[in-house]
């Protein structure tokens, strides 16, 4: 029984025990209460196992110029459980786990963390998983333990207590990109090995299969990929058109097979949906299925929303094992099935950028009313014009991979400079503007032209996946999570419900999927807090060696900026200075500012 944080039981002997409300036991346990310990008898393996008291365990979470403790732990307080609840409305599938389920919260004392950074949930393992099918179909064994030749039926009803599986993973939406994912599924890991038992068994292998794994490999590295799941794509008609002609007949939906469990019950109740809509619409069924799987956005919301489960496309699934004899039988099978790991192939030849002597002047008209005069006369500045050389000469090289930070006090020249960068190596007129109050002239050289990108307009009205061009949706959603946007409803919200800093990250995403040669991001982070800016720089560095990117970023809140990222190099400009460049190490930047 379940009241509030609390799970009550009541044992064979009558007496009730009260335990934190997702204590892993259930109807069948053996429980043995021994002074402050609770202990399961785990049938097959001949033991007992403590479970009365709250499992936990810590990770250090290192974070460019930060470092805080993790504690992973069970629900233990309401107020726990009411963040646990309230962190649930971010996994939009809903559902979670079936027959036994096991929420771990992250928890985090720096107070300007979330007070739960996410939750992830252990569950029971589903009986069926085509991807597993394929992946367990080899010999299997244990001493005395489990074993198998073959992952058969008799194999798959006998064991599939020895497999677990994460069934619901959130990260809180403030702190997505830090690489706290890796230590969550770590943490799953631990709990299951030393806590996780159901129906009389310990398990072996922990297991996810989801669909942003296909996007986005946030699993730690001991987790393997099976395959992909089945899904129903290949027999949707089929078992549509079967439930559909056996419901026209004289009984009705009744005329439909009864029972079948779960799978059967939601089948059935997806085709008197679909009845429904067949006979309001006047549409064939070989129409509205093709329509599922093919163009989505033809059917109206209502029923879009009440049919899309209907299609169950098929999921990438993973899984790591428990112990050191089921570790070894993954990798077995992960060289048999997908081979060694392939050699990192060169995404392209190193590329470098030469300037020599770039230069900006500004000549700006002043004004000539009695108010100008006053003030120039009061102060000094007499003439028509003010002329300034806002950056003076300067030589740098930019390399393919590599990011460059240019700093600098407000004012210093920044913007100008990524503009010159950028005229030049588009071979423009060295005339930036030109106009009757205004001039800006850039001089300099540099040896070759290249594909510039800088950080794209966003049209009002529009939504961030119709901005993605030619690029994948795969493609667009692995650079924008990069980029500090994991959260998936932001992807179909119009641009303008986005916020500044939400913009900002989908901008830089949109420039990268652009394939620059050379990236240009002024006003680098500055829009965003302190653990949005470290998984942005994060992300940035990664993308700049993984798509062979020379970025520039620009910033005057560089003290933020330097601790982050691994910089190449640093340009630091003055106002009626020469500027500093070339300081690699963070403590000489730091010494140099």
């Amino acid at each position: 029984m379940i009241k509030d944080d609390k799970s009550i039981l009541k044992l064979a002997d009558g007496q009730r025990l009260t335990m934190r409300r997702f204590f892993p036991a259930g109807t069948e346990d053996y429980i043995v209460v021994d002074g402050d310990s609770t202990l399961v008898w785990v049938k097959n393996e001949n033991r007992f196992l403590e479970i009365g008291k709250a499992w936990s365990c810590q990770f250090q979470l290192e974070m460019p110029n930060a470092r805080t403790t993790i504690t992973f732990k069970e629900i233990e307080t309401a107020e726990e459980l009411a963040l646990y609840d309230e962190l649930r409305k971010f996994h939009y599938r809903g559902g979670g786990g079936i027959g036994r389920t096991v929420p771990l919260i992250g928890t985090s004392d720096q107070w300007d963390l979330p007070s739960v950074l996410g939750f992830i949930e252990i569950s029971s393992s589903m009986i069926a998983n085509t991807a597993r099918k394929r992946f367990f179909d080899f010999p299997y064994g244990e001493p005395g333990g489990p074993h198998w030749k073959s992952w058969d039926r008799a194999a798959t009803k006998k064991f599939s207590n020895i497999i677990c599986r994460i069934s619901r993973f959130v990260i809180h939406p403030e702190i997505r990109g830090l690489g706290i994912a890796k230590h969550f599924t770590a943490a799953a890991r631990e709990y299951a090995a030393s806590r996780w038992h159901f129906g009389g068994y310990r398990p072996r292998f922990l297991e996810i299969t989801a669909d942003m794994l296909r996007y986005y490999k946030f699993v730690d590295p001991s987790f393997a990929l099976m395959g992909e799941t089945e899904g129903n794509e290949h027999r949707l008609a089929k078992d549509m058109t079967y439930l559909i002609r056996k419901s026209r007949s004289d009984l009705g939906t009744k005329g439909m097979p009864q029972g079948g469990g779960g799978i059967m019950t939601l089948q059935r109740a997806y085709a008197k949906t679909l009845l429904k809509y067949l006979e309001a619409k006047n549409q064939s069924l070989h129409d509205v299925i093709s329509t599922l799987r093919h163009d989505a956005a033809v059917l109206d919301q209502d029923m879009w929303e009440a049919l899309h489960r209907l299609n169950r496309r098929p999921k990438p699934s993973f899984v790591s094992g428990l112990t050191p004899c089921a570790t070894a039988y993954i990798d077995i099978r992960r060289k048999f099935l997908h081979g060694l790991p392939a050699p990192k192939l060169a995404i392209g030849r190193t590329r470098q950028w030469k300037f020599e002597g770039v230069e900006v002047r500004a000549i700006a008209k002043m004004a000539q009313t009695s108010d100008a005069r006053l003030l120039q006369d009061a102060f000094g500045f007499v003439g028509s014009d003010l002329k300034s050389t806002v950056v003076q000469k300067l030589d740098l090289q930019l390399t393919s991979g590599e990011v460059t930070l240019v700093c600098g006090a407000s004012g210093s020249g920044k913007s100008l400079l990524l503009n010159a960068l950028s005229s030049l190596l588009q071979g423009h007129a060295v005339d930036l503007y030109d106009t009757d109050s205004a001039s800006l002239l850039i001089s300099g050289e540099v040896d070759h032209r290249a594909k510039v990108g800088e950080l794209p307009a966003l049209p009002e009205g529009s939504v961030p996946i119709a901005l993605r061009g030619r690029a994948s949706l795969e493609d667009f959603i692995r650079l924008a999570a990069k980029c500090g946007l994991a959260e998936p409803q932001m992807f179909v919200r119009p641009v303008e419900s986005l916020s500044s800093g939400q913009q900002y990250r989908l901008q830089i995403a949109l420039a990268f999927l652009n394939n620059p040669e050379v990236l240009l991001i002024d006003n680098f982070c500055e829009p965003l807090d302190r653990y949005t800016a470290i998984a942005v720089s994060k992300g940035v560095r990664q993308l700049a060696k993984e798509l062979n990117v020379a970025v520039v970023v620009a910033t005057a809140t560089y003290d933020r900026i330097l601790p982050l990222g691994d910089v190449n190099q640093t340009i630091l400009l003055r106002r009626g200075d020469k500027p500093v460049t070339n300081f690699k190490a963070r403590d000489e930047v730091h010494k140099g500012l």
